[in-house]
């Protein structure tokens, strides 16, 4: 597959990949993970090729691989170690091959696609099958760009029909006549590769009653404190997936939740466990299943 003539800064694939810039310059110097390129002002440049590679690094460093070993996996161990890595569930439910539902997907068949996809959001309702089926396609799918098994246009096109289907759902809910349950506020400070979790994320809540203030789009967590302003609220949901777990940053919610007496603050899509103590008010969940079962248990 070639690649295509977009060009990345540092920033941007510590956006994508949830590496903080300083840690991916130490891999470049010490393990020549990456070989960017330099602008006349020597400013870091990156390739798709480059994105690509460091988001199958930092995938396969979350899944337990030492950087150490990674960096010495050539170009095509390293595709196969994360293929071998993501196809680990693949066989746990037979009735569910994402390899052939794909197939319509890459012919770019929307039709064909959504009925592959129907008789599991029939069987199972939207909310089983998206934690169950639609979310592990969509990892599936983006595994497959980053290896090259597929195009950044049909990852793409899988993203935005799954994205299509959470908006009908969505728009299908009806207005609780019910005393409305409170307010949660939603904000992504991260990248769009998991805004297809977001707006599943914001069903579920809107499906339990809860009033929810729901901007889209990526802002600086600062914009917490400007929607408290104006439309206080009682639970604050985070987009994280990329977000930098560095202490300070968990110190930033914490504290805004203090200041803002928020009951909880929900990290959702966590690359990594956090281990350090954090604020006990603050619950990191990694994927739309246990963010089903956070919001059940409120």
């Amino acid at each position: 597959m070639e690649d295509g003539l977009n060009v990345f800064s540092i920033k941007d694939l510590e956006n994508f990949s949830g590496i903080k810039a300083h840690t991916i310059r130490i891999w470049e110097k010490r393990y020549s993970v990456l070989e960017p390129d330099r602008t006349d002002s020597n400013i870091r440049t990156y390739s798709e090729a480059e994105l690509k590679k460091i988001l199958n690094v930092a995938y396969l460093n979350r899944n337990g691989l030492k950087i150490s070993k990674i960096a010495r996996l050539d170009e095509d161990e390293l595709t196969q170690q994360v293929m071998t890595v993501s196809g680990r569930n693949d066989d746990l439910d037979q009735n569910f091959q994402p390899g052939k539902i794909l197939m319509s997907a890459i012919r770019f068949n929307e039709v064909m696609f959504k009925e592959a996809l129907a008789p599991f959001i029939q069987f199972k309702g939207i909310e089983e099958a998206y934690a169950k089926y639609l979310f592990p396609l969509l990892e599936k799918s983006r595994i497959l760009w980053q290896t090259g098994s597929l195009s950044r246009a049909q990852e793409q096109f899988v993203r935005n029909t799954i994205k299509q289907i959470i908006i009908i759902e969505d728009n299908l809910l009806k207005s609780s006549t019910s005393k409305s349950r409170p307010s949660i506020a939603m904000i992504n400070t991260s990248d769009n590769l998991t805004d297809n979790n977001f707006l599943f994320y914001k069903y579920v809540l809107k499906k339990r009653g809860y009033d929810v203030i729901f901007t889209g789009g990526i802002l600086p967590a600062s914009e917490v404190i400007e929607i408290h302003k104006i439309k206080p609220f009682e639970y604050l949901v985070v987009n994280s997936s990329a977000f930098d777990f560095a202490e300070k940053k968990i110190g930033y919610f914490s504290s805004i939740g203090k200041s803002l007496m928020i009951k909880k603050i929900i990290l959702t899509d966590s690359p990594e466990e956090f281990t350090k103590k954090t604020y006990d008010k603050l619950i990191l969940t990694k994927d739309p299943a246990e963010f089903i079962k956070v919001i059940d248990s409120l």
